[in-house]
């Protein structure tokens, strides 16, 4: 296939080898006799140089396939033939797509006209709408394909131009640089509010999203402060049902996995936890009277490397036991709700989740029970 390349060195090529690539071509109504070239214009082009400095017979023959049908069927056979080179563009393919849907051809029919999937096709569709600057820019080989696919994440032609007068000019810039300032602080449609909200509330409430075409990332929505009130009153309306139904004084709606930020001012409540039966008490004592027994010879000395390995595999394994019995269920008293509350938080699934850490406004008498944990014993450096 022919690749890009100038014409003189084109020209050399063909002297060498021979025109292994044939023209195609149309007949013209007048003059009678004469052919108009649809695809191989820079092949004839070499020839006709080859021609006039005397290098190839300027009656030479030339290998031609004839094309017949109507003007647009010629159209897309020049279109298409160029496609299937090597040197064809972005930018090409864009014209030629943009030039069968201005036909009245559907995606999927340029895709199969093309050999390509309908999803390249609307890339190459979002690359047409590309503000000029930056389509220009992609046309000359200024900017990479990438980086042209980064401002053509949004539609808006103004922000894309704003964004390449800010960045075109650097070589340095990264097409994720582009993309962070074409997104700004626009959601993606993976974000737990924008799962929480729901596509068909957010557009119904005037949201507007951009289709992301290059990536699996998720579309982006533009309006975030959209979606941010409606999560917001969606999160407020759960936290005071979920209030009201449990007796808590008060459960705050935050839109974030985690609470570290909204627990300035408030003091942890560590609740009672649920007792142990006997045999659980049982086991816990003989657990500390085991451990306390392994400290002791540990710390003796007198063990050789063997016998101390196998102790301390053994003192291990009784603190998780021990450990595991203090892991106990937390009650929450009843006369306690109406002082303290909680937290409505958003997974990073889109779902709301009530923590089961409870703080309140002023400090209080801890009413969690205190247990009395095992003596860790020192454990000998070397023996």
């Amino acid at each position: 296939m022919e690749q890009m390349i100038d014409i003189p060195q084109l020209a050399g090529d063909i002297e060498a080898r021979g025109l292994l690539q044939n023209l195609c071509v149309t007949a013209l109504k007048k003059p009678r006799g004469h052919y108009a070239v649809l695809a191989g214009g820079r092949r004839l082009e070499a020839l006709q140089l080859l021609a006039a400095e005397g290098r190839i017979d300027k009656d030479m023959e030339v290998s031609c396939k004839v094309l017949e049908g109507d003007d647009a069927t010629l159209s897309e056979a020049s279109l298409a033939e160029n496609f299937q080179r090597v040197n064809m563009t972005p930018t090409d393919e864009c014209r030629a797509f943009q030039h069968f849907i201005g036909e009245g051809c559907d995606l999927d029919a340029v895709a199969k006209r093309f050999g390509v999937t309908r999803r390249f096709v609307e890339g190459r569709l979002r690359l047409a709408g590309l503000a000029d600057p930056v389509f220009e820019a992609l046309a000359e080989g200024r900017i990479t394909l990438d980086m042209a696919k980064a401002y053509a994440t949004t539609g808006d032609q103004a922000k894309q131009t704003r964004v390449f007068e800010q960045y075109g000019n650097y070589s340095y810039t990264t097409p994720d640089q582009v993309r962070r300032a074409i997104a700004g602080d626009a959601l993606k449609a993976t974000d737990p509010i924008a799962q929480l909200v729901g596509e068909d509330a957010y557009v119904a409430a005037g949201g507007t999203i951009e289709r992301e075409l290059f990536s699996e990332n998720g579309d982006r929505w533009s309006d975030p402060e959209i979606a941010q009130g409606l999560a917001a009153a969606i999160m407020e309306a759960e936290a005071k049902r979920l209030g009201e139904e449990q007796g808590l004084a008060w459960v705050r709606p935050v839109a974030s996995a985690h609470i570290y930020n909204a627990t300035d001012g408030l003091y942890r409540v560590n609740l009672p936890k649920q007792p142990m039966s006997e045999a659980e008490e049982a086991r816990a004592d003989a657990i500390q009277t085991r451990m306390d027994e392994i400290g002791d010879e540990l710390d003796s000395g007198e063990l050789d490397d063997e016998a101390g390995s196998a102790l301390e595999a053994e003192y291990d394994k009784l603190e998780d036991e021990w450990n595991e019995l203090q892991r106990r269920p937390t009650i929450l008293p009843d006369d306690l709700k109406g002082q303290i509350g909680t937290f409505l938080t958003l997974a990073s699934d889109g779902k709301m989740v009530l923590e089961t850490t409870y703080f309140s406004e002023t400090p209080m008498r801890d009413p969690g029970d205190e247990h009395r944990r095992p003596r860790r014993s020192r454990r000998v450096a070397s023996r």
